[in-house]
């Protein structure tokens, strides 16, 4: 049963992996940054508001060095993080759960389609997922003994610390593990001075790289005005009683984001008993989940680090994993009716994943394209006449941009859309006007904006039939995607 569900979740990662989607908005302003700088470029502040893990950012750069520029190389670090994350979420759930719990929880790690998607996307969030897996791998099968009274040599302290070292660089939320793993340490060998001082001088070796980090690139990223506005709804009011309803909320939607479709209380039932199930199996990996979840809440109370939307990504290992040890627990609090816990456990399970099954069977018979720029350009190519002009949408920008050298493009072919925002939709509409004169016109949208009931699309093409500039026909739309390619023939 576990290698057909770690086949599955193999799959269905590959499956979307090669789909042939092409990147979105977020990705390629990400991948413009990565593909337009050298390596020491990529130690600045990044273009178009993006943000990353240096460590992350150089090893794409040297992926494209050695594979050449495109999707299927720009995503192959994440295809890889994600399947073996896939791995070592079931090398854990093997630390401590027996198959009641450890099915459960692997089933959804390995069906989630937050987890599948994010498994191919050129974003850092599947390297969170995989940094925290790897770090409490290291904790749970590498560190020196948290049971015996023996004391090892120094050397045994090595892979935890070179983890911690090095993770940090490829994952932000990484220090938050760090940050659950070492005061548990400290704890455990309270009693012993020199494996205290060990542990001491492990801390203190990610603080220092922790420092780097920081100087290198989180400082920059919480001075950006865009960022923290972004994500401000995702930050832990203080005081925390001014909304008491967020922090229910939020933890909450650390099961449902993966995918469990269950009411907030049912939600945190499962939180809160598979941590004390956990707690009764291993109290040490019980400490390291709540000191993380506690650092994670801290940095977002204190504006460094926003806990919700994809940021979430990170927790999947611990939230999916108290899942699993909920079920382990109500499995041996029903043990003394024998068929009757596996049953009960069973058909918790099966009401509980449904859904993300249910969900992972439709994107793998159709996987998820959203922003798919191909086929606009396939049209684009094959119909664009000498003298003809491409007006691309602010938001379509980053990507057409990124595709322009594929498709044999000129810059004096097209025309970028000035950024703006759909709360203000003059600057698009004098965008509009200055293509006057041009009979035959090419507009391309992409991550179009709507609010309080004004489309950004509709509002420009009602705007050029409002001021009889002439007729725009639709020439690419495919199902499944957001692109929309319209040739208009305006009036001489």
């Amino acid at each position: 049963m576990v290698a057909t569900l770690l086949g599955i979740g193999l799959v269905l990662r590959l499956r979307q992996y090669l789909a042939g989607r092409s990147l979105w908005l977020d990705e390629a302003m990400l991948a413009l940054n990565i593909v337009q700088r050298d390596f020491w470029g990529l130690l600045k502040p990044l273009d178009y508001d993006q943000g990353a893990p240096l460590g992350f950012l150089l090893l794409e750069k040297l992926t494209i060095s050695l594979l050449g520029n495109g999707e299927l190389t720009l995503r192959l670090t994440s295809v890889v993080a994600g399947c073996l994350a896939l791995l070592f979420f079931y090398l854990l759930l093997m630390r401590f759960l027996s198959p009641a719990g450890l099915l459960p929880a692997l089933a959804l790690f390995a069906l989630s389609e937050r987890l599948v998607y994010y498994t191919s996307e050129l974003k850092q969030y599947i390297f969170d997922v995989f940094g925290i897996l790897a770090l409490l791998l290291v904790f749970v099968y590498l560190s020196p003994s948290r049971e015996r009274d023996d004391s090892p040599q120094n050397r045994a302290w090595i892979p935890l610390l070179a983890a911690g070292i090095v993770l940090v660089w490829f994952s932000h939320p990484s220090v938050f593990v760090l940050a659950g793993i070492g005061p548990t340490l400290l704890w455990q060998n309270r009693h012993n001075r020199r494996k205290l001082i060990q542990v001491g001088w492990v801390i203190l070796g990610w603080l220092v790289s922790f420092g780097g980090v920081f100087l290198a690139s989180l400082n920059n990223l919480s001075a950006n005005d865009f960022l923290m506005s972004y994500w401000q709804e995702y930050f832990m009011p203080m005081p925390p009683w001014s909304n008491p309803g967020w922090l229910a909320s939020v933890l909450t939607s650390t099961l449902t984001y993966f995918g469990l479709e269950l009411p907030s209380w049912l939600a945190l039932i499962l939180l809160a008993g598979g941590l004390f199930a956990l707690w009764r199996l291993d109290s040490s990996l019980a400490s390291v989940f709540a000191l993380t979840l506690l650092a994670a809440f801290g940095a977002s109370a204190l504006g460094k680090y926003p806990f919700g939307g994809r940021m979430l990504l990170f927790v999947a290992p611990i939230s999916i994993g108290l899942f699993g040890a909920a079920c382990e627990g109500l499995y041996r609090a029903l043990k003394r009716l024998r068929w009757g816990a596996g049953l009960a456990v069973c058909v918790l399970a099966l009401v509980l994943l449904a859904g993300p099954a249910s969900k992972a069977l439709e994107n793998f018979s159709e996987p998820r394209m959203q922003e798919n720029m191909h086929p606009a350009m396939r049209v684009l190519r094959a119909q664009h006449r000498p003298g003809d002009l491409i007006y691309v949408y602010y938001a379509a920008m980053p990507a057409f941009r990124y595709y322009v050298p594929f498709y044999g493009f000129g810059e004096e072919q097209f025309r970028a859309g000035e950024i703006s925002y759909y709360r203000f939709l003059a600057p698009t509409l004098a965008d509009i006007d200055t293509l006057r004169g041009n009979p035959r016109v090419w507009v391309l949208f992409s991550h179009v904006y709507e609010e309080d009931g004004v489309n950004e699309r509709e509002a420009v093409l009602t705007y050029i039939d409002e001021q009889k500039m002439g007729k725009c026909r639709i020439e690419s739309r495919e199902p499944g995607t957001s692109v929309l390619l319209y040739l208009c023939d305006f009036v001489p």
